[in-house]
């Protein structure tokens, strides 16, 4: 295994110079090519197949990068004191492979006991000469969530406060690129990403119970953002799947393209949910077509003060179980105490005025399933079948297309370009198997 460790404190991990000469320390050899790692600064590469084991929080310097391939296990330790972090000023890439995924969990013994903030997330930082970028891939992030400290990192960038729950994944930088495709969060005690700038193509993952009875989203995205978000699954947020913001922090507004996304039980789980599904403010543009959204607690919200700048919203399909979720969809809905209402301006959308009104005929869910149920077991199945409406509602493959920023272009990073899929003609994440 070859990565470079300029600054660590501890035994039982192996460094390499800049000149990939071995040096004196080797790692044990019971580890059998476990590394563990106190902290400093990494760089290199994490073989395919290795188990790291991580003990403090270390960074990953500018002008560098750290590859992560197939098959790798991160272990996080608990560490109450400061929570592990991992700062990015250069360049990470985690590259699992279908079948051959990379794994960020905790020790074994840890999760019995159902946690989900034991360690505090992946962060790339802001106003640096080159911003830093990212490439996740067939990679599991979970049990993040930790509260800051004052010695953590992210308190002094990261909304900057002691005590607040962090993400899986930051940015901060509006130059950064980044790529998320077929990775799963989950187990996470805060928003799945938290997102403050960036080019991001984000398709194909998973999100699994993100947040808890306080609060959280699946992804949050902040003013400065280009974005394509696009078949993923989000089951039982704790409050919103997705939330997208347009003018804070003095930056250019968040410009937001969201379609053919699966959305199952948003704000079940959060004490008196403010929302649901999909949530827009502060005037961002947002083009959201073809989603498929199921027992949320609301339907696309909007800022009533301060609403988004430019919407689209077309051929979204609903279903709701009781008749408050059903009322909740309509174009008369609002949540007064903090200040939304449905979005203005939907058209073509699926959403009937009775409950269990449109099933969307899943292959195998039951959708009198407990909201507040955050956990996919292995028989679910999210695929439509093939009477179902959700295969006929979707908005022209045209009209979607001239929306995305990254299908024709895409966005390249270590050489490799990354582009947006193509809309489907159903809606939803998952057409018929």
């Amino acid at each position: 295994m070859f990565f470079t460790v300029l600054t660590v404190i501890g035994m039982g991990f192996a460094s390499c110079s800049d000149d990939s000469k071995e040096s004196d320390v080797n790692p044990e050899p019971e580890l059998n090519q476990s590394d563990v790692i106190y902290g400093g600064e990494v760089s290199g590469v994490w073989e395919a197949g290795s188990t790291i084991r991580v003990k403090g929080s270390f960074e990953i310097p500018q002008g560098e990068s750290l590859t992560i391939e197939k098959g790798v296990t991160v272990i996080i330790e608990e560490n109450n004191e400061v929570p592990v972090e991992i700062m990015v000023y250069g360049d990470l890439y985690c590259l699992g492979e279908e079948g051959n995924e990379i794994m960020f969990t905790i020790p074994e013994e840890l999760k019995a006991e159902n946690p989900k903030r034991v360690w505090g997330g992946i962060f790339a930082a802001d106003q640096q000469e080159v911003a830093p970028n990212m490439v996740f891939q067939y990679t599991t992030i979970e049990y993040t969530g930790a509260l800051t400290t004052n010695n953590s990192y992210s308190a002094h960038t990261f909304k900057s406060t002691v005590g607040k729950g962090v993400p899986a994944i930051n940015t901060m930088d509006q130059n950064t690129n980044l790529v998320i495709q077929h990775c799963t969060f989950r187990h996470n005690g805060q928003d799945g990403l938290y997102l403050q700038g960036g080019n991001m193509i984000i398709t194909n993952n998973v999100f699994e119970g993100q947040g808890d009875e306080a609060g959280g989203e699946g992804v949050n995205f902040k003013a400065g953002i280009v974005l394509d978000l696009a078949y993923n699954l989000f089951y039982a947020p704790s409050n919103s799947a997705v939330k997208l913001s347009g003018t804070t922090d003095n930056r250019t507004p968040g410009d937001f393209t969201v379609f053919n996304n699966t959305i199952i039980n948003g704000g079940g789980r959060k004490n008196n949910a403010d929302l649901g599904s999909i949530a827009l403010e502060s005037g961002c543009n947002a083009y959201i077509y073809n989603n498929l959204i199921v027992n949320c607690k609301w339907g696309i919200l909007d800022n009533v003060t301060d609403p988004a700048k430019e919407t689209v919203i077309s051929n979204n399909y609903y279903y709701g179980y009781t008749q408050e979720m059903v009322d909740n969809f309509q174009s008369s809905a609002a949540n007064p105490d903090e200040e939304t209402g449905i979005a203005k301006g939907e058209v073509a959308a699926v959403k009937g005025t009775k409950a269990q009104e449109n099933d969307p005929h899943f292959v195998a869910y039951d959708l009198s399933t407990s909201t507040t149920n955050d956990h996919i077991e292995s028989d679910y199945d999210f695929h439509l079948q093939g009477d179902s409406q959700a295969l006929s509602a979707a908005a022209s493959s045209a009209e979607v297309e001239a929306r995305l920023h990254f299908a024709k272009e895409g966005l390249t990073i270590n050489g490799v370009t990354y582009k947006t899929p193509a809309p489907a003609s159903y809606c939803g994440a998952f057409g018929t198997k």
